[in-house]
């Protein structure tokens, strides 16, 4: 009985112990398992630490380069504009065939009692969208074309009298003269319009 028992014991000790290693085993593959995963979960939070960074630089690159663009727009529409400083627009002048636009201008100026002098340059712009486009004139000083603009503002002068218009509606359409502006203030302007039309009637760029 005593020998039984003993037995009985070495085997649950010798199955137990195999067991133990069993367990032992998977623990240390387990183990190995996680390491590995530990090293892949390091390896790609180092490299979306790195993307996080490269993206961080791109952002500020990018908006480095956004300000230059945007410096650059603003100095060349500066230009555009300088380069129209000396001109005005008349507009409200119906085109007719064979127009002769300095004869115009000589019919306006009288007008306006202005004497006309040093123009460089009078013409007939396209009109875009199927409106009319303006006559534009360019002068050798700036300073004549504000004597222009305040001329024009103390009288008022219909297409009548400036061309013969069979059209009615348009004879009485108001001549209007004002500074030319570059694309990019035209567009300013547009907008200022939009937002405060409510408002104002008339809005102009000084």
């Amino acid at each position: 009985m005593k020998k039984l028992l003993s037995d009985i014991s070495f085997e649950v000790k010798k199955a137990v112990k195999k067991e133990i290693g069993s367990v032992n085993e998977a623990l240390s593959s387990c183990c190995q398992k996680m390491d590995g995963i530990m090293d892949t979960l390091a390896t790609i939070s180092g490299k979306i630490k790195e993307l996080e960074n490269k993206n961080t630089y791109l952002t500020n690159q990018n908006k480095h380069l956004e300000l230059k663009i945007d410096a650059m727009e603003q100095y060349i529409g500066n230009l555009e504009q300088k380069q129209l400083n000396n001109t005005f627009e008349v507009a409200g002048v119906p085109e007719i065939k064979d127009e002769n636009t300095e004869i115009i201008l000589n019919t306006l100026a009288t007008k306006l009692n202005i004497v006309k002098k040093e123009i460089t340059t009078v013409k007939r712009l396209k009109g875009k969208n199927g409106k009319e486009g303006v006559i534009q004139v360019s002068l050798k000083q700036e300073e004549q074309v504000d004597q222009w603009i305040k001329a024009a503002r103390k009288v008022t002068i219909l297409a009548e009298d400036i061309v013969s218009c069979p059209d009615p509606a348009i004879a009485r359409t108001k001549i209007m003269i004002r500074r030319a502006l570059s694309s990019a203030n035209k567009t300013l302007l547009w907008q200022a319009k939009q937002k405060l039309k409510i408002k104002y009637v008339y809005l102009q760029l000084k």
